[in-house]
């Protein structure tokens, strides 16, 4: 298994997918003006909110709603050993440099084989079994009354969200370990750059993701643009020999460069990770055939706690 990180993805001026580390290097003087937008997104807009809607079917949120409604990050893989798991300290260590590096880099990190085939093998028999049994609803957005007036037009994704704990999800639960424990980590490393601004303390549950083809897709928007707490957005992605006929690419567009794309391509075993503010806009183009991807946001304690404040 190799982790590869950014080596993947290329910002180009031209927005057709560029995978290699070729242009990578060749446009690093460009690519760095993608850093200038370090605020962390706590302007209030008055343009449609059109991000996914934090899960909030937590009774926390009811019951106290100045205390985020959400999981703790875990900093230990509980029950889960390095070793007797397959993951060594050395992959945990190269992928750590990669997060830590990248975002404070170019805002964005890829890590391909990022499991292994065996183990996003397992995940994806059980998205497809969350998917075989109808618990997935249309995705909604923040500003609710633009979704009721253009439904499927701004998101045609089907989603449902789990711990990892409901029956035949242990495999997803495993991923949301693994991904807890880098951000985690990543957020106390020594060299943690940008990171160490956060208090990584919450995440969502895992939002399990569907896009059923037929040109399905979700429009531009940004994850968290009032400040609602959401600090790193991770995506893993579970679709086997995808090719570009396929379509459902994630489309990046940093701050303050408009000339400037990441295109990302939705492949097997592929675990992205980028800041969830204004400093990454981005869209999903539209699927041709069905596309699976397992999303988690973890959200800085003290932004969150001001935004339910406010709220």
């Amino acid at each position: 298994m190799s982790a590869l990180s950014g080596e993947h993805f290329g910002f180009v001026t031209d927005p057709a997918p560029v995978l290699c580390a070729a242009a990578r290097r060749m446009s690093s003087g460009s690519r760095q003006k993608g850093n200038g937008g370090q605020g962390r997104g706590r302007r209030k807009s008055h343009m449609p909110d059109l991000s996914t809607p934090i899960d909030s079917s937590h009774p926390l949120e009811a019951q106290v709603p100045k205390t985020p409604p959400l999981y703790h990050v875990q900093e230990s893989l509980d029950s889960l050993s390095l070793e007797g798991s397959g993951f060594s300290e050395e992959w945990f260590t190269n992928i750590l440099q990669d997060v830590t590096k990248d975002l404070n880099k170019y805002g964005v990190c890829v890590v391909d084989d990022f499991l292994g085939e065996e183990r996003a093998d397992r995940i994806l028999e059980e998205v497809r079994t969350l998917h075989s049994l109808g618990v997935m609803q249309a995705g909604q957005v923040v500003s609710q009354h633009v979704q009721d007036q253009a439904r499927g037009k701004i998101r045609g994704d089907k989603i449902t969200w789990v711990t990892g704990d409901e029956p035949h999800c242990s495999s997803i639960g495993q991923l949301v370990n693994v991904v807890d424990y880098i951000v985690a980590k990543a957020n106390k490393h020594y060299d943690a750059g940008k990171l160490a601004q956060y208090n990584i303390t919450w995440r969502t549950r895992a939002m399990v993701a569907c896009y059923p083809g037929c040109d399905t897709h979700y429009v531009k928007h940004v994850d968290n643009p009032n400040g609602d707490g959401r600090c790193i957005t991770a995506i893993y992605y579970l679709n086997k020999n995808w090719t570009p006929n396929d379509g459902g690419v994630l489309r990046i567009y940093p701050e303050n460069c408009s000339d400037i794309i990441a295109s990302i391509n939705p492949c097997f075993d592929r675990m992205l990770f980028f800041w969830s503010d204004r400093r990454n806009p981005h869209e999903v183009m539209p699927a041709k055939i069905v596309r699976y991807a397992i999303t988690v946001w973890y959200l800085d304690q003290k932004e969150r706690e001001e935004y339910l404040a406010r709220e």
